[in-house]
């Protein structure tokens, strides 16, 4: 499957990374506060367990993104396969985005419809703010993950020196 291409560079994947970062941290921890905090009781345990387990689905779903880059062709002008693999890239990220957001919005959900305060909140959004920060940020792990499918057939993205 062929992912959507982006007209981005990296400072502009960089900037949307904090931007998506620091929107879903301040959304979170708004709702957290409206809704009481930890006021109310516990939400039930198969709550707590559905949103951990969509959590860990999130992050394994975000972790296999990677996998979907079509090698580059190695006959291409290097600079045009420059630009496409930070194009990639960028779609990568919000397609990691994507699954690293939805187990939250579960929980927003959750936190309305069970009458569990903020813990739904809480319960999911530590551990799926971790694990936004650690899909979406290009870390030379993440950046490189996607170069090495970029590059499987001797094609030179550069997609790690665009990053550095």
């Amino acid at each position: 499957m062929a992912l959507p291409e982006y007209d981005a560079d990296a400072r502009e994947v960089r900037t949307f990374a904090l931007v998506q970062l620091g929107l879903t941290t301040g959304f979170l921890v708004l709702l957290f506060w409206m809704l009481g905090a930890t006021d109310a009781d516990l939400p039930p345990i198969w709550a707590i367990v559905v949103l951990l387990v969509a959590v860990a689905a999130g992050a394994f779903l975000a972790e296999r993104v990677w996998l979907s880059a079509e090698p580059l062709d190695p006959a291409a002008d290097p600079e045009d396969n420059r630009v496409t693999a930070v194009s990639v890239y960028a779609g990568h990220t919000v397609r990691k985005l994507i699954f690293c957001e939805t187990p939250l919005l579960l929980a927003v959900l959750f936190a309305f419809v069970l009458d569990a305060g903020g813990w739904p909140i809480l319960i999911a959004g530590v551990p799926g703010l971790a694990v936004l920060a650690w899909e979406v940020w290009p870390s030379l792990r993440n950046v490189a993950m996607t170069a090495t499918m970029l590059d499987a057939e001797g094609a030179e993205s550069e997609l790690v020196d665009s990053f550095i």
